[in-house]
């Protein structure tokens, strides 16, 4: 028995995705920027693919810009500002993925003023007190995650972007990358000026994804060389990849609502499950909105790794917060920013939902966890349950 229940990690490549690539794998070849048929036609299929992604967030396909994946679009945000000599401060938030915080110290040291939001409890930003902070810094830029890869929790980002209005010539971006493919994003609604996304979210392939330009004069290149992606980003293109993730999002695009009720309907299922077994069980999160597919859970005196270790010789592959840190023993810095007592906070677990799941692995899941429940000592046990 193997069941995959780390989604948000990276969902497995649908069938149809790998069927749209083969062609380009197998019998295309040449380079898109040639102007002899071969060229031309990859041409064709790499702007095909800028289109489905553009109708999958109802963005313009001069806003999409291909990238490696979500974490080159969220460093070259970052990094060309700086770049611009304009930097005069970001504001973001002390959860976001390592793949914003990481280039956010980086471009600190560069003397960009870096500030963080304050973040409630249920691990949602607090907006009662970041007009006051937005207004104090003066950022030019702010970042803030669409939902969270832990927790969930999706982000109050529509009050965030209305509450910057107030801060002169303040551009947003936000990390869509656990977003898109479970709920529904609009670019355009939104109004923000950049947002990341990243293929291997939602059934792509890996090594893909874009970034998404309200202003197409903006950002700077940080790869520079050809004139790929409108000069704004150098470099042959993988085709193969490109495709796939625009069929990808064709898919995420035209089974959002029967993705978006399925997986809830699993969540729910795991979690009255889950409290009905495990009463002492904490979820994080739950009194906010969250992703349809994604519970993250302590069990008190349960080592989260331990119990991870365990889980994974029975069949189950789950996650201990962001997969990027999963070698590290530290509690979960969105926990610790959330205010989560640090030995609770050791033992997160996280269950991401796909559309290969069924509640039959629910049961298995939860009958595995008692069972090894009921392993540990006595006294451990009572306090773990109860």
């Amino acid at each position: 028995m193997s069941v995959y229940l780390d989604h948000n990690a990276s969902a497995p490549l649908h069938p149809e995705v790998l069927e749209a690539m083969m062609p380009f794998l197998k019998g295309s070849y040449g380079n898109a920027s040639s102007l002899h048929q071969s060229g031309r036609f990859l041409r064709s299929a790499i702007e095909s693919a800028r289109q489905q992604v553009a109708l999958l967030v109802n963005a313009r396909p001069q806003q999409v810009m291909f990238t490696s994946g979500g974490t080159e679009a969220n460093n070259t945000v970052f990094k060309s500002l700086v770049m611009s000599g304009t930097c005069r401060g970001i504001l973001s938030s002390p959860m976001e993925h390592a793949s914003i915080l990481e280039p956010l110290k980086q471009v600190q040291q560069q003397g960009c003023r870096v500030g963080m939001l304050a973040v409630t409890e249920s691990g949602v930003v607090n907006t009662a007190r970041s007009q006051e902070m937005m207004d104090e810094f003066k950022p030019q830029l702010i970042s803030l995650q669409m939902a969270n890869n832990e927790t969930g929790v999706i982000q109050p980002l529509q009050q965030v972007m209305d509450q910057s209005k107030t801060v002169t010539d303040c551009l947003v971006h936000t990390d869509a990358t656990q977003a898109i493919g479970k709920i529904a994003v609009d670019f355009e609604a939104l109004n923000t000026d950049f947002m990341s996304l990243s293929g291997h979210k939602f059934n792509g392939p890996q090594g893909c994804g874009a970034l998404l330009i309200k202003q197409e004069t903006l950002p700077l290149s940080i790869l520079a060389g050809g004139p790929q992606e409108s000069g704004r980003r150098a470099g042959t293109e993988n085709v193969a990849l490109l495709v796939g993730l625009g069929k990808a999002a064709e898919i995420a695009r035209t089974k959002l609502l029967e993705r978006q009720t399925y997986l809830l309907e699993l969540r729910r299922y795991f979690e009255q499950q889950l409290v009905s077994h495990i009463p002492a069980v904490q979820i994080f999160g739950v009194d906010a909105e969250r992703l349809p597919n994604t519970s993250y859970f302590s069990i008190p005196y349960y080592h989260g790794e331990t119990l991870l270790m365990q889980l994974d010789k029975a069949g189950f592959a789950l996650a201990s917060g962001s997969a990027c840190h999963s070698e590290v023993t530290q509690p979960s810095h969105v926990l610790s920013a959330m205010g989560i007592d640090p030995d609770l906070a050791l033992n997160a677990v996280r269950v991401s939902f796909g559309m290969d799941n069924q509640k039959i692995h629910i049961d298995q899941l939860i009958g595995t966890m008692n069972d090894l429940i009921n392993q540990l000592p006595a006294m451990i046990r009572q306090a773990a349950v109860s």
